[in-house]
């Protein structure tokens, strides 16, 4: 447990978790300092902070802040590397994120999905069922509030929290009774650094688990894991009937201890990942109590998250798909494995200096390519090299136009980015949702 008593607090980095962090600290008494890079000085919401007592240092990092502070609640975008922080570091100051917090302040019990690609639609996945059997259960994380606002607002409650690499790295604290790695790829290595660090970060979900906590991993990923330093009791899943396996595929049926959670095959949502996801959502949503027909009932009617390959709607008999979180290759490359071909891929963003060979074993599904954003001659030599037809565009809205032009009767178009958004749009969610108005746009037109 973390203990606060008469440590003097510095929330570093404002947005939605700095501002709630530091609200709830004050109303619990804490001695609370905000500091953030930007200047607040006509924020509402930081001059509701300094109102309520909330000591407010905008503007930059100043490091004589270090020497009155005992403890540093981080914003979970801001890199450890900056200079304040490595500097805390040397004067060995706490550093850790809100869900360390939320987590180890107050008595919650916490299921935390981490991993490269899935972990929203899992999150989202476990939360419905779970909600559906009228468990006390709140959603939390980067697919909701901030973990330290639910937590604060409803004490004693279970919350299902999708928890990012950005959350993790450092961690301290942070011990949830049920952890759950969807898969471990390549992410964020402008953040981190290194594959390494990335995965290092992913990996520090269960590092103060013990064995009366539960962690879920698929067993094929197993060669990146350390079963014997793991304190956790392991449960591992396959997607094909492996007796290896604690939980499997019996002729379309998920099986766990002999009891068969759900069939694969009546699941609305397309895709073997999709399988993996409902896989880890119906396990862990066993295991907190849910009832095998309210698993069933809620898989089978799952229709998506929101960005996350989630169904737009159909025009003249092309479907649209729109998987704008897509933001790495192979988040793409999942989203293509659901569909055998006629795919129009609308893709591009963020050139980020990653290389997009992964996609290449995928261009046999793809009848064309409107690539978009910083990477869009990146992937127009890929696409063109490997004699994939390929057309320019300049955003989400006129790609989409062209790829309806391009698209015919039982065609896909599909924008799955393989790319940040920050290029062109402010987040991940704007690009979708002009994904959605173009398409409401062209559906009217005829």
């Amino acid at each position: 447990m973390i203990n606060l008593e008469d440590k003097r607090i510095l929330v570093l980095g404002f947005a939605r978790s700095g501002y709630s962090t530091a609200k709830i600290l004050n109303k619990l008494g804490y001695n609370v300092i905000l500091n953030a890079f930007d200047d607040l000085s006509t924020d509402e919401k930081a001059i509701e902070l300094k109102n309520l007592g909330v000591k407010i240092v905008d503007g930059g990092h100043p490091l004589e802040l270090l020497d009155s502070i005992d403890l540093i609640v981080k914003n979970p975008g801001i890199k450890y590397e900056i200079e304040f922080l490595q500097r805390a570091i040397e004067k060995n100051i706490d550093i850790i994120t809100e869900i360390e917090l939320a987590n180890t302040l107050f008595n919650i019990d916490m299921v935390a999905i981490t991993g490269t690609n899935g972990k929203t639609t899992t999150t989202q996945m476990t939360f419905d069922i779970l909600k559906a059997a009228n468990k006390d259960v709140f959603l939390a994380g980067n697919i909701g509030y901030p973990s330290i606002e639910v937590a604060y607002n409803h004490p004693n409650s279970l919350i299902i929290t999708e928890v990012s690499s950005f959350q993790l790295q450092g961690t301290k604290y942070f011990k949830p009774s049920v952890a759950a790695i969807t898969n471990l790829g390549v992410g964020h290595l402008d953040y981190h650094g290194s594959v390494e660090n990335y995965r290092n970060a992913k990996r520090n979900i269960y590092k103060n688990q013990t064995q009366d906590d539960i962690l879920v991993l698929n067993i094929k990923e197993l060669e990146k894991y350390e079963l014997s330093k793991i304190n956790s009791q392991v449960i591992l899943y396959d997607t094909k009937e492996n007796s290896e396996a604690d939980v499997f595929v019996r002729n379309n049926i998920v099986v766990y201890k002999d009891v068969e959670l759900f069939d694969v095959t009546k699941m609305s949502l397309p895709g073997l990942h999709n399988v993996e996801n409902a896989i880890n959502a119906a396990l862990i949503s066993y295991i907190k109590g849910a009832s095998i027909e309210t698993i069933r009932e809620v898989l089978y009617s799952f229709s998506g998250v929101k960005h996350r390959l989630q169904y737009v709607g159909e025009h003249n008999g092309v479907k649209f798909y729109n998987d704008s979180k897509a933001t790495n290759p192979v988040a793409t490359t999942t989203a293509l494995s659901g569909f055998e071909k006629n795919i129009i891929l609308v893709c591009g963003g963020k050139d980020r200096g990653i290389d997009f060979k992964e996609l290449v074993p995928f261009f046999p599904r793809i009848k064309a390519m409107v690539v978009v954003g910083e990477s869009k001659e990146i992937l127009y030599d890929l696409a063109t090299t490997n004699g994939l037809d390929c057309h320019k565009a300049t955003k989400v809205d006129d790609a989409t136009i062209l790829a309806n032009k391009l698209a015919v009767e039982d065609d896909i178009v599909l924008l799955s980015p393989a790319c940040a958004s920050w290029d062109q749009y402010k987040c991940f969610e704007d690009r979708g949702d002009e994904f959605i108005a173009t398409f409401e746009k062209i559906s009217q037109e005829d």
